[in-house]
Parts: structure tokens; sequence; C-alpha cells
């Protein structure tokens, strides 16, 4: 097993709740569970975008969206990709 090392977080008492509302919602038992599930997401999420993938929602009614994630600003993303995420996804008409 990984050597562990503590880490110690201030929270504001909104951000304690929202966290203590995540691990509700995952079924989790602790919130350092939920910090390491947020982790690996944003690990992925910044893998995805720096190899060019858009990050797509099917919506129940079939409507595909792109999903923009302001705060990953800095991940590098090619031209080529930035451009492709300008085009509509379905054709119009």
């Amino acid at each position: 097993m990984a050597e562990q090392n503590r880490v110690q977080f201030d929270f504001t008492d909104e951000a304690l709740l929202e966290l203590d509302s995540l691990k509700q919602a995952l079924g989790v038992k602790t919130r350092a569970e939920v910090i390491r599930y947020s982790l690996r997401l944003m690990q992925w999420l910044i893998q995805q975008l720096q190899q060019g993938s858009r990050i797509l929602v099917e919506k129940r009614d079939g409507q595909v969206e792109g999903v923009v994630f302001p705060f990953l600003g800095n991940v590098a993303e090619p031209a080529s990709q930035r451009q492709a995420a300008s085009r509509p996804l379905v054709a119009a008409g």
C-alpha cells in the first residue's frame, strides 16, 4: 500500500456542505474518498481535453450538448479541436 500523507484544507461552510452532499450522493464513508474520486475525475477530464476530445452530454430527449469547463481554460487544446468545437453537433433543418 502506498504511503499516506495528511493534508489539511480550509473549507467555507457552504463548501463543506457541498462536500458532504457529494459524500452522501456517492455513498462513500469519508470526505477523503470524495476528494480522491474528484481528483481521478479531474485527471481524466484534463487528459481527454489535452488529447483534443470533446466532452458531451446526451440529455433524455436525445439532445447532445458540449460541456464547457471555464476553469480549465489553461488546458492545452489543439487549434483544430477549438474550431471543431464551434461547429454544430447536429445538422440543422
